[in-house]
């Protein structure tokens, strides 16, 4: 099982290190205004209905259909009719050039890929417009065997570094400052009671389930030391 249908299937709201804490943190950066939000993987929707609540208007992206369904339900059941829903690809965004203020995401360009995603959200963002992602980013250099596994396991060709992230930006036109990564922790040490309430706990009874989540404790927690965490703010020039 791909480890994003995992997440798909357990209904995993805040699946990137900080969790909805580190979420609302980086969400500060915004002014309280009349602003249209991309947010790139909305997930299972909890950050898109909390931007909802705050009165932004929000489209959110998705490419799992499960995911999105779930999405609809918790706004629904949230009272939230505002939230534009789409099905489709961060490297092949489904919008107009300059469309949006701002674009969101978390640990979602990583698996996408850094510099098809980075090129989709230049061009998708207002002149002046803003990105946010928070990312893990790698912090030193892993065994090589350890670090291909874990490339194999999250089905992606490589994990950038903060030099890396940074030449990117740059290159796609953003003005960019050096963030200061944090100690990668995985997000469950900062679960709160809400984010256990999202989780399909069924899901636990499949083998395939179970076994993907057993892989990710072996080969993520137990590499922590070689990740840090990173919120990138940048600006469309």
């Amino acid at each position: 099982m791909e480890y994003m249908d995992m997440l798909s299937r357990l209904g995993v709201s805040s699946a990137h290190p900080g969790g909805f804490r580190a979420t609302r943190r980086l969400l500060g950066q915004l002014p309280a205004s009349d602003l249209r939000i991309l947010e790139v993987g909305c997930g299972t929707g909890r950050t898109a209905c909390y931007l909802a609540k705050q009165g932004y208007r929000v489209t959110a992206l998705d490419q799992h259909p499960l995911m999105l369904e779930k999405a609809r339900k918790r706004a629904a059941e949230e009272g939230l009719d505002g939230i534009e829903w789409v099905e489709g690809s961060v490297t092949a965004l489904p919008f107009e050039n300059e469309t949006f203020d701002v674009v969101f995401a978390e640990s979602v360009t990583l698996f996408a890929g850094l510099e098809p995603s980075i090129r989709e959200y230049y061009r998708v963002l207002k002149p002046n417009g803003r990105l946010l992602d928070r990312e893990m980013v790698l912090h030193e250099p892993m065994p090589e065997e350890t670090y291909d596994e874990i490339l194999d396991y999250f089905g992606i060709d490589k994990i950038a570094s903060v030099d890396e992230w940074m030449e990117c930006l740059r290159g796609a036109g953003f003005r960019c400052d050096r963030p200061q990564p944090e100690a990668f922790m995985s997000h469950e040490a900062d679960v709160d009671e809400s984010e256990l309430q999202d989780l399909d706990l069924t899901t636990l009874f499949d083998p395939e389930v179970g076994m993907g989540l057993l892989k990710y404790t072996q080969l993520m927690l137990a590499q922590e030391q070689y990740f840090r965490a990173c919120d990138f703010s940048a600006v469309k020039a």
